[in-house]
């Protein structure tokens, strides 16, 4: 019979408060989906995004240059340009916290697809995205979306490349696809004062605890 069946749906006694660590909170790591709001909120994010924005557009357009005369997209510039951005991909999405773990950059990434994409299409990408967070089970969805919306709204508004705007779609989907295939956790929410704790060692507590 379950337990508030007895208690007729109310507690004996009051429920304790949590006690939290001021320096580590413990969190299930389960629960890491972005919120569209407080993810807004801090200041890292949006460094990170202008950062991706000014870096992959320098990238683009400055840094590496076609060669003069050259017809068409010059797909072996393209790919080093591409392979720059998909290190700094890589850089952003590794995580060692005690353990390596995983990290979806989702801020990076928007801002590097507005430089690779263009404003409109990274704008409307980006406010969809967060737009259908909240019924969105994951940051891997996030990125999902996204990377769909660039390709969409890129080839509709046809301000680049076709292949420029695949380039873009496969580096948003890439942490996701990464993450399924070494069966890892792709959380949207890193927080350093927060500390991850398996649910394994949480039975186990939660039993020694039952035990005394």
């Amino acid at each position: 019979m379950p337990r508030n069946w007895l208690r007729l749906g109310l507690r004996l006694t009051p429920k304790p408060e949590r006690v939290y660590n001021a320096a580590k909170v413990e969190r299930d790591p389960m629960d890491r989906t972005p919120k569209p709001i407080t993810e807004a909120g801090k200041t890292r994010n949006w460094v990170d995004f202008f950062r991706a924005t000014i870096g992959t557009a320098a990238i683009m357009w400055t840094a590496i240059l076609p060669p003069e005369g050259h017809a068409g997209v010059d797909h072996v510039t393209l790919g080093i340009q591409m392979g720059i951005i998909f290190v700094s991909v890589c850089v952003q999405m590794v995580r060692f916290e005690g353990r390596f773990s995983l990290f979806a950059p989702i801020f990076f990434i928007q801002g590097a697809c507005f430089g690779m994409a263009g404003f409109l299409p990274g704008l409307f990408s980006m406010l969809i995205a967060w737009g259908l967070s909240p019924v969105l089970p994951s940051a891997g969805a996030i990125l999902f979306v996204h990377g769909a919306c660039i390709l969409s709204f890129g080839l509709l508004l046809q301000d680049v490349t076709p292949a420029l705007l695949f380039y873009a779609a496969g580096i948003t989907w890439f942490p996701m696809v990464f993450a399924v295939l070494i069966q890892k956790r792709l959380p949207g929410v890193m927080d350093k004062r927060l500390k991850i704790v398996p649910r394994s060692e949480r039975t186990s507590r939660r039993r020694n605890a039952e035990s005394v």
